[in-house]
């Protein structure tokens, strides 16, 4: 999070006149706040962009066996699309052929939830966290399956709330089959 108030007045400031722009009356209750509450929000859902990657933790192979793929499915996590900074609801599966060491399954988990944490295109962001998932994982094969419900197509343009966006990428030698549920249950 940013801490410095005085960075924060300007795009609380912004907010404000959007607010205005729109009609809002900024002194309702319910409102008087909101400008500090919008910011906080998009700082948390974009902190990817300033954290740096949370650290992997490996661990060693005990035994000396080829090990198979690793799959974890259904990962939640939520973006905002680049066009319109509304929210995408995710699940991310990913699989993976270890290499020199097995990494902890939650460190897995926190760097798929911190590569999502920002403005995304779901094709080039599948294709990036594919590349990411490989480096940081120092694995032989890597698979991600992405499924995507847009809030930008979901509530205005074409306000279909049934669509399901879903990318994948492969690197290195692996074809798992992934699956993955429909973000948060939406219908």
């Amino acid at each position: 999070m940013i801490t410095d108030r005085k960075a924060k007045a300007k795009p609380e400031r912004g907010v404000e006149e959007l607010l205005e722009y729109l009609g809002e009356d900024l002194t309702k209750p319910g409102v008087l706040n909101t400008p500090k509450r919008f910011v906080k929000a998009m700082e948390e859902l974009t902190r990817g962009l300033r954290e740096p990657p949370p650290e992997v933790v490996f661990f060693p192979l005990e035994y000396d066996v080829e090990l198979g793929p690793v799959v974890i499915e259904n990962i939640g996590a939520v973006s905002l699309c680049e066009h319109h900074l509304l929210p995408i609801l995710l699940r991310i599966s990913v699989a993976y052929v270890p290499g020199d060491g097995v990494p902890g399954l939650s460190k897995v988990i926190r760097l798929v939830k911190w590569a999502a944490a920002r403005p995304i295109m779901q094709e080039r962001f599948t294709e990036w966290l594919a590349d990411l998932l490989m480096e940081k994982l120092r694995a032989k094969g890597v698979q991600v399956k992405v499924c995507g419900v847009h809030m930008c197509s979901f509530i205005r343009g074409v306000k279909d709330e049934h669509h399901n966006m879903i990318t994948e990428a492969r690197r290195g030698e692996i074809d798992v089959k992934l699956s993955c549920k429909r973000p948060l249950g939406c219908r």
